[in-house]
């Protein structure tokens, strides 16, 4: 269940949905938003992960795996943290490389800039359900390269007339199914400073990527 603060929650409409529609009330969106906080639950090929994040434009992330183990993920603007305390390992990055070496899964957390992803790809409507009770309607939005030189995959998103936001998302690469769904969804609430740094816990082993060459 999303949990709105004022001026994201949209009046139920009766316009037909178009590309056009959804790119100008992501464009909306992404002017609005200024945090985001939520839980997630990711499966890829079986395997499940949980989780909650915090967003705040322009560049602050931490995502915070619960299962099946525990993983911070922390962007504090410049580098970027990955802590595993299983291994006592820390991997250290700066943001452009990270952006460089993920560079899909940097569009997919790149929440404020929904607009750009989608005209960045070939878009199209998928399915539209009927209004719920509230008049709101689901519909998906399917996303895949203009050409094979920008990767192979097909991207499916679902939101609601509601609010525009994409709460659940299938991700086809190959054979690769990687399917994200989130939770308690709260827009423009204040967040902390202190969750958008890291430092490194004592002992940890710091690992620098990418790799500088002997």
């Amino acid at each position: 269940m999303h949990v709105l603060l004022a001026g994201l929650l949209l009046a139920p409409t009766t316009a037909t949905i178009t590309v056009p529609l959804a790119i100008e009330q992501f464009e909306q969106l992404d002017r609005s938003m200024m945090t985001l906080s939520a839980q997630f639950t990711q499966s890829v090929q079986g395997q499940t992960a949980q989780g909650t994040f915090s967003y705040r434009k322009k560049d602050l992330l931490r995502i915070e795996h619960l299962l099946p183990e525990k993983q911070t993920l922390v962007c504090d603007g410049k580098r970027v943290w990955v802590w595993r305390p299983a291994n006592g390992q820390v991997l250290r990055s700066s943001l452009a490389d990270w952006k460089r070496s993920q560079p899909l899964a940097q569009a997919l957390l790149d929440f404020g800039n929904y607009a750009k992803l989608l005209r960045r790809y070939e878009v199209s409507i998928g399915t539209v359900a009927a209004p719920q009770p509230d008049g709101h309607r689901t519909f998906t939005l399917v996303l895949k390269p203009h050409s094979s030189a920008e990767g192979d995959f097909l991207l499916t998103l679902r939101l609601s007339t509601r609010d525009f936001f994409p709460f659940e998302s299938e991700l086809r690469a190959g054979s690769v199914v990687t399917r994200t769904t989130f939770s308690a969804l709260r827009f423009n609430a204040e967040l902390p400073d202190a969750l958008f740094r890291f430092t490194p816990p004592p002992g940890a082993d710091i690992l620098d990527f990418p790799v500088s060459a002997p």
